[in-house]
């Protein structure tokens, strides 16, 4: 399936000045497309039902609605402006709040369109119904009442996905990782998470995004959508999304082949008492284990090779990850942003593909992650990073690089910024260990090239047949890395009216 349509990365859930964020539409803009193939502003537009703060703290979401109901005749002009068939899509957006129903984003397929402000959910539906627009779910597992997604009121006529993962955590079960803290809504709810709305029946498909309130769209490890699209246009993404033919990822990009009887995931289709599930999946790190879940139960678990003689690990292109960050932490009362520079070059091999991991802290507003592929051998970086403001803690940036070569490949690294220093390491080495290098001496930053990653320990392909009860059945397929990173496939509806 993968060879009838492409896939493409985007976030469609994010926050900048024009609301209750920080950091122009420009910067946003511009940001994403240094990483991402498409992008929605959603604006904070509206919270019609909420109550009175103390000391008047209200008024810092009043004033974000305000900001953008001024100025949402340049936002339109903007993200016009930045969309370009087989190049980059960008889409006009929108955030409504609700206590009630929940927080929606609605997601527009076309330019110069209005903010609406209704007072129920059901009003809102009716007008994403009359623009073709998609109206999204996001935070699901918050208690229903605090923002939390209202089930009752679900319907899949112009919400065919819900956002499964976003920085404020999972919303798959109330047990997973990544629980909520980061906000103060409160903690994940076992009946408000997406396993018991499947349970109920619902219908849906599954995207993640960033929510991020930097101005940093697609940012690290605060989610990432997947559209299996036919091509690089909004026209085809949107079809995609309506499709279902998604999947939701925390921040890495794994690649994700799903199909139930040959049908892609999101798929509705009818079946006997048996149907045949197959995925091929590739990760960008260490494969830790890929899972088929029917009706909320694992039925099925493969794991991949992970002792990896170095013949084999160079026989195929393979992965390497250059990370830099670290340095003192806030105790320390050092904090500082690190401005770093790097010329890459690679003997006896080739790079093949270069993919940025950016963390949306620090914020900056100038300061810009750049990645200069001269030719096949040569790659400049620019990248800052700092303790303040990372997600959850973690200053760090990162790329991804594939590599072609063999044993004797050598990585020279020359570091320009924050200091003069140069380093070498062969694949060879780089298969038996990581290499750390610091910047200078206690606690200054610090900068690692990973131990590489051959592509039998990061692949996992196969079938699998699966028993279908006499009344409807659900099945996805869940992906998890040796580093954390998770993928959730939009399921498969089978025998559903």
């Amino acid at each position: 399936m993968m060879g009838e349509t492409k896939v493409l990365f985007g976030d469609i859930h994010n926050h900048n000045a024009y609301g209750y964020g920080i950091g122009s539409l420009e910067r946003s803009i511009d940001i994403a497309q240094t990483h991402l193939d498409f992008f929605a502003f959603t604006g904070h537009s509206s919270w019609h039902d909420m109550e009175n703060m103390e000391g008047g703290r209200e008024q810092h979401w009043l004033k974000g609605f305000e900001k953008l109901k001024e100025g949402w005749g340049n936002v339109q002009k903007l993200i016009g402006d930045a969309n370009q068939d087989d190049q980059f899509s960008a889409f006009l957006g929108f955030e409504w709040h609700s206590s009630s129903f929940g927080d929606q984003c609605v997601v527009f397929p076309d330019d110069n369109q209005p903010i609406s402000y209704p007072n129920h959910i059901r009003k809102l539906r009716e007008f994403c119904i009359d623009k073709n627009a998609l109206m999204i779910p996001h935070h699901l597992a918050y208690p229903q009442g605090s923002r939390g997604v209202n089930w009752s009121e679900f319907d899949e006529c112009c919400t065919p996905v819900v956002e499964i993962f976003s920085e404020h955590g999972n919303s798959e079960d109330d047990r997973g990782p990544f629980t909520y803290f980061n906000h103060s809504m409160g903690p994940r709810e076992s009946s408000q998470t997406v396993k018991c709305a499947l349970e109920r029946g619902l219908k849906f498909g599954f995207v993640a995004s960033s929510d991020s309130h930097s101005g940093f769209p697609g940012a690290y490890g605060e989610g990432l959508l997947a559209v299996h699209s036919k091509a690089l246009d909004r026209n085809s993404i949107i079809q995609a999304i309506n499709n279902r033919h998604t999947y939701a990822l925390t921040g890495d990009r794994i690649l994700i082949d799903f199909c139930v009887d040959g049908a892609m995931m999101g798929s509705t289709i009818k079946a006997g008492s048996e149907v045949e599930a197959s995925y091929d999946v590739r990760c960008p790190d260490e494969l830790e284990v890929v899972e088929i879940i029917q009706d909320g139960e694992v039925v099925h678990r493969v794991y991949p090779k992970t002792k990896i003689d170095l013949d084999t690990a160079v026989a195929e292109p393979f992965q390497i990850r250059l990370e830099w960050g670290w340095g003192p932490w806030g105790d320390l009362a050092l904090d500082r942003i690190a401005d770093w520079a790097f010329d890459l070059s690679i003997s006896n091999g080739k790079i093949l593909n270069v993919v940025p991991c950016l963390q949306s802290g620090p914020f900056d507003e100038d300061r810009r992650h750049r990645f200069d592929l001269k030719s096949d051998t040569e790659l400049d970086i620019v990248s800052y990073s700092a303790r303040h403001g990372g997600y959850r803690q973690n200053p760090n940036q990162s790329v991804v690089l594939e590599l072609e070569g063999s044993a004797a490949t050598e990585l020279n690294l020359q570091m320009i910024r924050p200091t003069h220093a140069s380093s070498s390491s062969t694949i060879a080495e780089l298969h038996q260990s990581s290499s750390s290098l610091f910047t200078g001496p206690f606690p200054q930053e610090s900068y690692q090239w990973h131990r590489i990653v051959p592509l039998p320990s990061s692949r996992a392909s196969g079938k699998t047949k699966i028993k279908i009860p006499d009344n409807q059945s659900n099945v996805y397929l869940r992906v998890k890395q040796q580093n954390g990173h998770i993928a959730w496939a939009s399921p498969v509806f089978i025998n559903y009216s």
